[in-house]
């Protein structure tokens, strides 16, 4: 790892503590995003990985991308992995969403589920801008994992401030 990864994995984290982590009137005074922190110290913590993936990349069985994806399923040790692309302009947002729709058609079958940041993302709950990270990146995790914190979250005040369009955006009601 470069000193330009651990620059740009920094600044990611700076963004998860200073500002997912942080509780919002609009979450129901909950974190932006409720169980990054947990994720973030516990055992399994977050699998950092600075590549530069793109809207032209080849998503082949034997891609380099596909094999770090299949490595982090494959090991007990990480929770969330976390593909941070180096580049802050390497894609638009459509782009990512496109990548990311293909990426998800590869590895939906084997349990996971990306999703895409993008800092030209407009999604928001109430003028609270989400997604927009200083780098464009994927949250790799089990579609499970994200089941289950979904069904948590609908028991509290979470998703009270959340439009119907702002849910289906996000995939709800999950399967």
């Amino acid at each position: 790892m470069t000193n330009s990864d651990l620059e740009i994995i920094n600044s990611m984290n700076e963004y998860i503590q200073n500002f997912l982590e942080k509780p919002h009137h609009v979450f129901g005074n909950m974190p932006v995003c409720p169980f990054v922190e947990k994720a973030r110290l516990q055992n399994r913590p977050i699998l950092y990985q600075v590549y530069q993936f793109s809207n032209h990349y080849n998503l082949h069985l034997n891609s380099d991308l596909l094999k770090l994806i299949d490595d982090f399923r494959a090991s007990l040790s990480y929770e969330v992995m976390l593909i941070i692309h180096p580049d802050k302009q390497a894609m638009t947002l459509d782009e990512s969403k496109q990548f990311t729709e293909r990426l998800n058609q590869i590895i939906s079958p084997t349990g996971l589920i990306a999703f895409a940041g993008n800092f030209n993302d407009s999604f928001n709950i109430q003028g609270v801008y989400t997604r927009q990270a200083p780098y464009i990146h994927l949250t790799i995790q089990t579609d499970k994992s994200i089941k289950i914190a979904s069904e948590l979250l609908l028991k509290t005040r979470y998703y009270q401030n959340w439009s119907a369009e702002n849910l289906k955006y996000v995939g709800f009601p999950r399967n």
